[in-house]
C-alpha cells in the first residue's frame, strides 16, 4: 500500500483534495480501483494532518445478483462505513432506452445517483477510483472521437449537486493497481456491465497497449504532458507572427498549409 499511499499524497498535495472537516464518499464498483480508494484514503488517515471522515456506497444497477458481503466484511474490518443502494439505472439503461452507446448515460445515472446519495450522508466529497490509464484513455477518446485536447479534472466542483468530485488515484498506474490488488486479496467482483469490455475506451486500452511497442514508458510521456501545462506548445499560446499582405493568398496555395516541408 504504500505505492497507493504515495499516489495519493501526491495527489493531495498537488490539487489540495483534502480539508479538514471534510466528509468523503467513495464510489465503491466492485472492482480493485475503487476497493484500493477506499482501504488508501481510510489509511491516509492515519498519516495524513488533515482530519476528515470517510464512507462507502456501491451501486446495485439492477442488472444481475452480485454477492457483495465479501466487499461489505472489508469495509468493516478496515472500519469504513459500507452500504449498498439499490437503483433501476440497469434497467432504464438496458431495457427501456435501448441506447446502442449507453456508457455516456449510465455514467451519467450513476454519478447523478452517487451524489445525491452523498449529499444526503452529509458529505461534500465524493471520490472516484480512476487510475492514470483511465486519465489516458479519456484523453485518447476525447482527441480521436472529439477532436479536442481533454480529459477528466482531478478535482471538479459540481455546483448543482452540491459536492465537489475527486481523483486520488489519477497517478496510480494500472499494473500496480492489479499487482495490489491480488497482494491484498480484495475481494474483487466482475463487472456486470453487458457490454464491458467491448467499448471505444477497451479500444484506447489496446491503443495505449501498441504504443508500448514503439515508446516503453509511454503512459509516464502523456501524463507529463498533460500536468505539466506550462509546457504546452499548441498555437493559442505560440506567438504566432500576423498575416501577411499581399504573397500567399489563402491557405490553398501555401504549401505549409498542405503539410510539405518549408525548403
Amino acid at each position: 500500500m504504500k505505492q497507493v499511499l504515495g499516489c495519493i499524497r501526491r495527489a493531495d498535495e498537488k490539487y489540495g483534495m483534502i480539508r479538514d472537516g471534510d466528509k468523503i464518499c467513495v464510489g465503491v464498483s466492485g472492482g480493485k480501483d475503487s476497493l484500493l480508494l477506499m482501504y488508501g484514503l481510510k489509511l491516509y488517515q492515519l498519516f495524513s494532518k488533515k482530519k476528515y471522515d470517510i464512507c462507502a456506497v456501491m451501486l446495485d444497477l439492477g442488472l444481475v445478483e452480485q454477492d457483495t458481503a465479501p466487499i461489505s466484511a472489508f469495509a468493516e474490518r478496515i472500519g469504513v462505513d459500507f452500504e449498498v443502494r439499490k437503483t433501476d439505472i440497469g434497467d432504464v439503461v438496458f431495457n427501456i432506452r435501448k441506447d446502442k452507446s449507453p456508457c455516456a448515460m449510465c455514467a451519467k445515472m450513476r454519478r447523478g445517483a452517487l451524489n445525491d446519495i452523498a449529499v444526503s450522508k452529509g458529505c461534500n466529497l465524493v471520490a472516484l477510483g480512476h487510475n492514470r490509464e483511465d486519465v489516458l484513455e479519456t484523453f485518447l477518446l476525447s482527441l480521436f472521437y472529439e477532436a479536442r485536447l481533454n480529459t477528466f479534472a482531478p478535482v471538479t466542483y459540481l455546483g448543482r449537486a452540491g459536492v465537489t468530485v475527486i481523483r486520488p488515484l489519477v497517478f496510480f498506474p494500472e499494473k500496480s493497481a492489479i499487482a495490489a490488488a491480488k497482494r491484498l486479496e480484495l475481494p474483487v467482483i466482475k463487472p456486470n456491465c453487458p457490454v464491458a469490455g467491448k467499448t471505444k475506451r477497451e479500444d484506447m486500452r489496446i491503443l495505449l497497449q501498441e504504443f508500448r511497442h514503439i515508446v516503453p514508458d509511454v503512459e509516464t510521456k502523456l501524463m507529463k504532458a498533460i500536468v505539466d501545462t506550462h509546457k504546452y506548445g499548441m498555437w493559442d499560446r505560440m506567438k504566432l507572427p500576423p498575416r501577411q499582405t499581399g504573397g500567399v493568398a489563402c491557405g490553398e496555395c501555401d504549401p505549409l498549409a498542405l503539410g510539405e516541408e518549408e525548403e
